[in-house]
């Protein structure tokens, strides 16, 4: 018999789906949301809803974006003539994060594999 009431046991079992949650974690954060006065679950609801209704992805490089264009592609002052081609949008932030590479970037969200029966036609 588990001693949590469902909708605590609902909320354990979706925190445990982010990467790296296990179940100890999982129910050190539902217990805090739970627990905290400021509203935080509130909080945390809309900035999710937000987060999911808000971002897309840029039309032109596929990175994450809240407009058609992401800030990269709009910055006039990078370097239009040089493409960096990476697999997942969290590999633009750590390339950002350097502060190292001005181009541009075109984001594939995912990686050709002919042994896994993965294309060009399968990425972007």
């Amino acid at each position: 018999m588990d001693p949590y009431p469902k909708p605590l046991r609902d909320l354990i079992f979706q925190l445990k789906r982010l990467p790296g949650v296990g179940e100890k974690t999982a129910t050190r954060l539902a217990l805090f949301i739970l627990a905290d006065r400021e509203d935080f679950a509130g909080e945390l609801a809309g900035a999710l809803t937000a987060v999911r209704d808000a971002i897309r992805l840029c039309s032109v490089c596929y990175n994450l974006a809240d407009m058609p264009k992401c800030s990269i592609c709009q910055d006039p002052s990078r370097d239009h003539s040089t493409i960096c081609v990476v697999e997942e949008p969290s590999d633009v932030l750590a390339l950002e994060s350097a502060h190292a590479y001005k181009g541009l970037y075109h984001v594939l969200h995912g990686l050709i594999s002919p042994m896994n029966g993965v294309g060009p036609q399968d990425i972007r």
